[in-house]
């Protein structure tokens, strides 16, 4: 039955890097996930940590699982010592391995307080961030007598263990299904209620325009980009974008590339002509705008470009961006069109709303270095086109006459892609075996989300001040 073993375990050599330790038979047989979960939770992490120079270590806080790119937890607390640091944490399975990854010219590494890893070893201090401390686990699981790493499910992580959200159980401990149901609904309508209190305001110092337009745009950033995304929008406001452009798409497109500091300097060898004559066309319309807008361009280095799914990226996401400002219609006479909107065609009518789509390069293309595609592809996904649904036009139309028709609505509304945070806060207040349909609202959704914020945030720190 294992015959083919043999032939997995040879591709599996040649792709991933085996840790074999010296005068070790055998390979560590565990992953680095497996030492994730025991850093994680307590119920597994071992007792009697101590640096490599024999300093104690107590994890105050083990951090928060990192889902992106960088270092494997974020915001840990430590106490060495009498020392307590706050920082990021790198697990490998060996010393060398922070070298083998190239962690120490990565500047999404320099926040790394402790490099943690199951075989002992010392690197040099000046491999590691200064006053970054190292950690060997292979000790002190030896020394727990019930610890099995065969105990460890994977799946169930990075939302078991987390002794933070257990309070969330108990807080609910006796309530029924629709108690619990009225509580995360009530969340939800808090926490819109709040982002419309928030939208209101920047509209009273922005304009109604402009204010959606910097929401949306920050929207279109996703997770890493959110900033960026917001800071152009407010250095190339959306009627400025729209009279320069003057209902060119194009133009527009060139205008944001410029302004953005993401225009390609140099052709690629791997780009085909479509793809030269595209960039060629788009260099030709911002050199004759480039003069106007000379104090306002920013640079690539604002941009996080890196390890991005390239629908989200910023080359991609922009010509969305162009399409929707150079709509001549005004940004909120369209969402305010969607009032009372239709539940089944809902995304629909938020995409055609914001005028994000276009013909064009664009339209067949994931990259500038990618093949063309043999359909076309939304320039905004639905999962992206929910999310600004729930977080910033059902906020805006509760401040219009619209607002009575969206109670029904906000129970019925279909959520928006499962984060991290939502299935974390849902572990915690609802259980292991859950059934997650019990938040597939986005009101419920939008629930979970306010719970974290108001039970969950920063808990280690107000349990240990010192």
């Amino acid at each position: 039955m294992f015959v083919n073993a043999d032939r997995y375990l040879a591709h599996r050599t040649r792709n991933l890097q085996s840790v074999r330790e010296p005068g070790k038979r055998y390979p560590f047989p565990y992953s680095e996930r497996h030492l994730h979960c025991i850093w994680y939770d307590t119920a597994l992490r071992p007792t009697g940590l101590s640096t490599h120079d024999g300093l104690s270590v107590q994890v105050v806080d083990p951090g928060r699982w990192n889902l992106e790119a960088g270092p494997d937890f974020l915001d840990t607390v430590l106490r060495i010592d009498t020392r307590r640091l706050k920082g990021d944490i790198e697990v490998h399975i060996s010393p060398p391995d922070w070298n083998r990854h190239a962690h120490g010219n990565d500047p999404l590494y320099q926040r790394v307080i402790a490099h943690v890893t199951y075989f002992a070893g010392q690197l040099p201090d000046t491999d590691l961030p200064a006053g970054a401390v190292q950690v060997a686990l292979e000790d002190p699981l030896k020394r727990q007598d019930r610890f099995s790493f065969e105990s460890i499910d994977l799946t169930a992580y990075p939302y078991a263990g987390n002794r933070a959200d257990s309070h969330l159980a108990d807080m609910v401990a006796g309530w029924s299904a629709d108690e619990i149901g009225e509580l995360l609904e009530d969340a939800g309508t808090a926490r819109l209620r709040e982002k419309a209190t928030r939208l209101e305001q920047r509209i009273d110092r922005s304009g109604v325009e402009q204010t959606l337009y910097e929401e949306i745009m920050s929207a279109l950033g996703y997770k890493h980009n959110r900033i960026a995304f917001r800071t152009l929008a407010q250095r190339l406001p959306i009627g400025v974008l729209r009279n320069d452009a003057a209902g060119d798409p194009l133009t527009a497109y060139a205008l944001l590339l410029g302004v953005a500091g993401l225009l390609p300097e140099q052709p690629r060898t791997s780009w085909d002509e479509e793809t030269r004559h595209f960039v060629r066309h788009i260099w030709d319309i911002w050199w004759r705008h480039a003069e106007d807008w000379h104090s306002r361009i920013g640079t690539a280095d604002d941009w996080t470009l890196r390890n991005l799914r390239p629908h989200n990226h910023p080359l991609r996401r922009l010509m969305a961006a162009a399409a929707m400002a150079t709509d001549p219609r005004p940004l909120d006479q369209r969402i305010a069109a969607l009032a009372p909107p239709d539940i089944k065609t809902w995304r629909r009518d938020i995409d055609i709303a914001l005028g994000c789509n276009c013909d064009g390069y664009w339209q067949y293309r994931l990259r500038l270095s990618g093949n063309r595609q043999g359909k076309a592809i939304a320039m905004v996904g639905t999962s992206r086109l929910a999310a600004i649904g729930i977080n910033i036009i059902i906020p805006y139309l509760s401040l219009t006459p619209a607002a009575a028709a969206l109670d029904p609505l906000l129970t019925s509304l279909p959520a928006a892609e499962t984060d991290s945070i939502v299935r974390q806060t849902a572990h915690g207040l609802l259980g292991s075996d859950h059934n997650p349909a019990f938040y597939r609202t986005a009101l419920r959704q939008q629930g979970l989300h306010q719970i974290f914020q108001d039970y969950c945030l920063n808990r280690y720190d107000e349990c240990d001040p010192a």
